[in-house]
């Protein structure tokens, strides 16, 4: 039984997949995992009332798992992570905090009135290491992946 999914959609296109991030990593890491799934989209300005009987708080992504409903996309994913382990899009515990600098530091960047204070640099010294750590882990595992 494929599993349901109820997401965003866009603004004045009902049809349309919306600008929510939440259910776009719900729907990506579906699709990933190919889960096959049955996709509702919902138009968050005018939620039909069968949504907000699932949705009490209006709230997407949710996501049907064995007749019950789950909110929250960080639940929802470590949820699919756990049923469909292959192909594994946990991170290894050495690269968990890779990337957490870039943010801080890109506010502090934007923030700063001292063009020489070391903002810039810092900024550009967490995006060098990503950008290195992409290089060497993330191609060769795309490569090996998609060979295409």
């Amino acid at each position: 039984m494929a599993v349901e999914i109820c997401v965003k959609a866009a603004v004045g296109a009902p049809d349309i997949l919306g600008d929510c991030p939440f259910s776009q990593r719900a729907l990506l890491t579906l699709e990933e995992k190919k889960v096959p799934y049955k996709r509702h989209l919902i138009n968050i300005s005018d939620k039909p009332q069968w949504f907000m009987e699932i949705s009490p708080e209006g709230k997407v992504p949710v996501v049907k798992f064995d007749d019950k409903w789950v909110a929250d996309s960080d639940v929802i994913v470590r949820i699919i992570e756990e049923k469909y382990p292959e192909p594994s899009l946990t991170n290894p515990p050495e690269f968990a905090s890779l990337g957490s600098k870039i943010f801080p530091s890109f506010v502090n960047f934007l923030k700063s009135k001292d063009p020489n204070d070391g903002t810039e640099q810092a900024l550009l010294e967490e995006l060098k290491a990503l950008d290195e750590h992409l290089k060497t882990h993330v191609q060769t595992n795309l490569k090996h992946r998609y060979p295409f």
